[in-house]
């Protein structure tokens, strides 16, 4: 686990209201979505996609804001899209890498949060997952960064 400092970063994104009861409807939906516009605009990819929660607290039936984000390079065009372009703002953090099937992303938030209540640290009430592979097929090679945010 590390405490680190993501810079500002802009993206091309699809938001809406869920909970984690319903949030499978956006798997492998989205995201690809989100691919599929950015080409299609001409737009310039600089990174993994982004699943951001704010306001999810694990139970089943909390309604939260989930924020699916491609990182682009701001348009010097305007673009015709049904997403919005705009930018994350700093984020404080602690991060973990997860090695594996997302089976094991359970685990993983419960390491973090217990590294943040031990460190006495307080939960911003955001948290984001990266994923950095994605293996539909082979999870085991999923690599999956989990950064929960923190309060500076």
């Amino acid at each position: 686990m590390q405490t680190k400092t993501i810079q500002p970063i802009h993206v091309l994104c699809f938001e809406t209201r869920t909970s984690l009861k319903e949030i499978l409807q956006y798997v492998r939906v989205e995201a690809r979505r989100l691919y599929r516009d950015a080409v299609r605009n001409d737009l310039e990819i600089t990174g993994p996609v982004y699943w951001i929660y704010q306001g999810a607290d694990g139970q089943a039936d909390t309604v939260f804001t989930l924020t699916i984000a491609l990182p682009v390079t701001p348009p010097t065009h305007t673009i015709n899209s049904p997403y919005q372009l705009k930018q994350l703002e700093a984020f404080e953090c602690v991060s973990e890498d997860l090695y594996g099937n997302w089976d094991g992303l359970s685990n993983t938030y419960g390491s973090l949060f217990g590294e943040i209540m031990s460190r006495k640290l307080v939960p911003s009430g955001q948290n984001r997952e990266i994923y950095l592979n994605m293996d539909f097929e082979n999870p085991e090679r999923n690599i999956t960064e989990v950064q929960i945010g923190i309060v500076k």
